[in-house]
C-alpha cells in the first residue's frame, strides 16, 4: 500500500473507474486540440512552445503574479519560471515589475506585444471547433467543473 493511498477510501467500482479514465481521455484529446492551436499562434509569433504555461499564468486582467506564484499554479521550480520569463522578456512580450506592495518581489506583467499575443490567442481558440456544440451556458457549467476538479479543497 502507497502512501497516498488510503486504506479506509472504499475501492472505486470498475463502471466508476472506467467513467473516470473516459474522463481524462476526453481531457487529454481536447488538451492537446487546444495545444495544437496554440502552439500554431506562438510559432506564428516566433515564441517556444516551451513557455506557454508562463503565459497563461499572465492573464490580462489579474493581478501580475510573482514569479514564485506562477511557479506555484504550474506546479514547477521558480527556475523554470525565471528560465521562461527571460525568453518572453528578451521578446518584449513580458515584464518585470517591482512588487506593489513589498518591494523585496517582482511581479512579471504582459506588454503590449504580450497582450497582442494574447489577443491572437484568444481569437484563434474562439474560432476553433473546440467549443462548437457547447452554448454560453454549457461552456460556464464546464468551466465551473474543470476549476472545481482543478482546486478540489476548495469544494
Amino acid at each position: 500500500m502507497t502512501a497516498s493511498h488510503d486504506a479506509k477510501a472504499p475501492m472505486p467500482s470498475p463502471a466508476d473507474a472506467e467513467r473516470k479514465a473516459e474522463i481524462v481521455r476526453v481531457l487529454v484529446e481536447v488538451g492537446n486540440a487546444a495545444d495544437a492551436i496554440v502552439a500554431q499562434v506562438l510559432g506564428e509569433f516566433g515564441v517556444p512552445t516551451s513557455v506557454a504555461g508562463t503565459l497563461w499564468a499572465l492573464a490580462p486582467g489579474t493581478e501580475p503574479p510573482t514569479m514564485r506564484d506562477v511557479a506555484a499554479r504550474l506546479n514547477c521550480d521558480p527556475s523554470t519560471v525565471s528560465l521562461a520569463a527571460d525568453k518572453l522578456q528578451s521578446m518584449g512580450l513580458v515584464a518585470r515589475q517591482p512588487h506593489p506592495s513589498d518591494g523585496r518581489k517582482r511581479t512579471l506583467a504582459l506588454t503590449e506585444q504580450g497582450h497582442e499575443l494574447w489577443e491572437a490567442l484568444r481569437s484563434r481558440l474562439h474560432a476553433s471547433r473546440l467549443f462548437t456544440g457547447l452554448d454560453a451556458q454549457e461552456q460556464d457549467t464546464l468551466l465551473a467543473l474543470l476549476t472545481k476538479m482543478r482546486n478540489p479543497q476548495r469544494s
